[in-house]
C-alpha cells in the first residue's frame, strides 16, 4: 500500500503527540544546582495517564502506528512480505516517527530550557552498544506474538494501549525518541541507537507471525479432528 501526503502527516503529528506528552523531557529541578536532582516532564508509556494519552493519540491520528514496533509487527505479518509498496511505506513510517520526535524534541527544548542534555545524561550513563541476549529476545518475541493477538482479534480501541503499557518495561517503544535524540546530537553513540530500533522491531514482528502461525495450526488441527 503507497503512503499518501495525508498517511505521512497523519503519522509525523502523532509521533509528535506521543513524544511530546508521553515520551517527555527531563529538566534540572534547579537550574544552577545540579546536585538538586532532575524531574521528568511528561506521562511517561507505562502509566495510566500515558496509556490514555496513547489510545487517544491513536484514535486522533488514525491509521497511524507512531510506535516503531508496531509499524514492524504490521508490516511482517501483513499477507504479501514480496510486496514493495509496503516495504517502502513501511521505511518512510519508521522515518516519519523519527522526523516527528525531532520535532517535538525541539519544541519541548524551547518550552524547557533548563532540560538535562544529552552529552551531560551520556557522561552519567553512557549508551553501551546493543548484544544479542538470548532471554531478552525470548521475551521480546514473547511480546510480539501478544501483541500481535491483541491486535488482529481485539476490536476494542483501548486494548492495544493497555497493552502497550503493560509491556512497557520489556519493549523499547520509545526507540524513535531515542533516534532523534542521538541525530541531534551527533553519531557517536549510532550504532547504540540504530540497532534497537531497527533489531527489537524486527523481532516483535517475528514474535507477532509466530504467534499468527500457531494460532493458525492450532485452528487447523481443530477443524482436523471435527471432521
Amino acid at each position: 500500500m503507497e503512503m499518501k501526503i495525508k498517511d505521512i502527516m497523519t503519522e509525523l503529528g502523532g509521533a509528535f503527540a506521543v513524544t511530546w506528552l508521553i515520551f517527555g523531557i527531563t529538566v534540572w529541578n534547579v537550574a544552577d544546582d545540579p546536585t538538586m536532582g532532575t524531574s521528568f516532564v511528561g506521562l511517561g508509556m507505562a502509566t495510566l495517564g500515558g496509556m490514555l494519552a496513547l489510545g487517544i493519540a491513536w484514535m486522533a491520528f488514525s491509521g497511524a502506528d507512531i510506535l516503531p514496533p508496531i509499524t514492524w509487527m504490521k508490516a511482517i505479518t501483513s499477507e504479501d512480505l514480496t510486496d514493495q509498496n509496503m516495504w517502502t511505506a513501511t521505511i518512510i513510517r519508521l522515518i516519519t516517527q523519527v522526523m516527528g520526535a525531532i520535532l517535538a524534541t525541539i519544541m519541548m527544548a524551547k518550552l524547557q530550557p533548563d532540560y538535562v542534555t544529552a552529552a551531560i545524561a551520556w557522561s552519567a550513563n553512557p549508551p553501551v552498544d546493543y548484544e544479542i541476549a538470548i532471554w531478552s529476545i525470548v521475551g521480546l518475541i514473547a511480546a510480539g506474538a501478544v501483541l500481535g493477538q491483541i491486535h488482529s482479534k481485539v476490536e476494542n480501541d483501548w486494548a492495544m494501549p493497555i497493552a502497550v503499557m503493560a509491556m512497557a518495561g520489556l519493549v523499547n517503544f520509545e526507540s524513535a525518541s531515542d533516534m532523534a535524540t542521538m541525530i541531534m546530537n551527533g553519531t557517536e553513540h549510532a550504532i547504540a541507537y540504530t540497532v534497537p530500533w531497527l533489531v527489537d522491531g524486527i523481532v516483535i514482528g517475528v514474535g507477532a507471525l509466530m504467534g499468527m502461525k500457531i494460532d493458525e495450526m492450532i485452528a487447523s488441527v481443530d477443524d482436523a479432528s471435527e471432521e
